[in-house]
């Protein structure tokens, strides 16, 4: 199941009222309507999470329209496990020894934008690491599953699950729009420096690159996710 905003009290109650799945909902932390905070408080009875967030950030949310009281998440749960998120829709990227932050909590929030399940991170940070990516990526582990698993057991997951397994590396001989990127599926990537490992690499179904004409052989790990999302949202309009 895809996730979806609901945008304001009449959006929010209807879905309620509907039995529509809400995983979570973000209310404005200042002079919150009587309705509001009345919902609010369904929802949490609900068992549904409720967070009181600036007027800034609900703004923000909103894509830099006029903020609403309520903003729900419609879909399912930011905290599965790895199990559960290789057995959902939508594409998932595995992040195996990404060095810096900034790159990872770039790729969590091009990928929540993008509409992708979920990523697993398969890292030695240590816990301040994993936070600033967070931070980076506004948060994304708020509105889908961002996993720490070891990238065999994530593999083993996704082949349980009927995933494909598509590596972007310098290695590659095709470019994404050569291949399939439609149906199940998960995107590895590896580190800025020394790729991914060979013993991962021999797991995977395609081996996809960015090709690129300038001296320098390869794109920032930033521009190539993007790219790659790009094309998975062409073909999977």
């Amino acid at each position: 199941m895809s996730r979806r905003q609901l945008r304001g009290v009449a959006e929010v109650s209807a879905a309620i009222g509907a039995g529509q799945p809400i995983s979570l909902l973000l209310m404005i932390e200042d002079e919150a309507s009587p309705a509001a905070v009345e919902l609010a408080g369904r929802a949490e009875a609900l068992g549904i999470d409720v967070r009181r967030e600036s007027e800034r950030e609900l703004r923000r949310m909103c894509a830099g329209e006029v903020a609403v009281e309520l903003l729900g998440l419609e879909g399912p749960p930011a905290m599965q496990t790895l199990d559960e998120l290789m057995a959902s829709d939508g594409i998932v990227f595995l992040l195996v020894g990404l060095r810096y932050p900034g790159n990872v909590g770039y790729i969590l929030r091009c990928l929540e934008v993008a509409g992708g399940a979920g990523v697993v991170l398969d890292t030695d940070w240590a816990a301040a690491q994993r936070d600033e990516a967070l931070r980076v990526g506004m948060r994304a582990d708020r509105f889908f599953p961002v996993i720490d698993a070891d990238s065999g057991d994530a593999l083993l997951s996704a082949r349980a699950a009927g995933r494909r397994i598509v590596a972007l590396e310098t290695s590659g001989r095709l470019a994404p729009w050569e291949v399939s990127l439609k149906g199940p599926l998960v995107v590895l990537v590896g580190s800025e420096t020394t790729g991914i490992p060979d013993s991962v690499l021999g797991e995977v179904d395609e081996l996809v690159t960015i090709p690129a004409n300038g001296f320098i052989p390869s794109y920032n790990v930033q521009a190539a996710v993007g790219i790659i999302l790009g094309e998975w949202m062409r073909q999977t309009a």
